[in-house]
């Protein structure tokens, strides 16, 4: 296993964590969001969703960096964060969707974020390796 470089791990996590934050925000997606999803504001402990999806960020972060090694290049980390979004968790999403019955359009802000945070990973990555 590659040596991975934590500071770098933990800012593109932060990074993607801010990124959500703003994607689903009234400013971008969240309405639409919330309305997709219908969600019933107010539900759920804040404390636990964002303690635990920081985690899982960080978790994603990390293997994102074992996956694409110790010293990429910043287009190639960059590329392949939208591969990696795109391809691996846009289409995995896209089957869980599709037999949840949850709409196209839940799936792309959904899927558009994760491609925005795979990318960012690489970006944050590749310049900091």
């Amino acid at each position: 296993m590659f040596q991975v470089n934590i500071y770098a791990v933990i800012l593109a996590a932060f990074s993607s964590f801010m990124l959500g934050g703003l994607w689903y925000s009234p400013l971008m997606f969240g309405k639409l969001w919330i309305n997709e999803n219908k969600i019933v504001e107010g539900k759920g402990s804040p404390l636990r969703i964002f303690g635990i999806s920081f985690v899982m960020s960080v978790i994603s972060a990390w293997a994102f960096a074992v996956w694409i090694g110790p010293a990429p290049e910043l287009a190639h980390a960059i590329n392949q964060g939208v591969v990696v979004g795109l391809l691996f968790v846009c289409t995995s999403m896209g089957i869980n969707y599709q037999f949840s019955q949850r709409g196209f359009l839940l799936w792309a802000i959904d899927g558009g974020y994760h491609v925005a945070q795979f990318g960012l990973f690489g970006l944050v990555i590749g310049v900091w390796h």
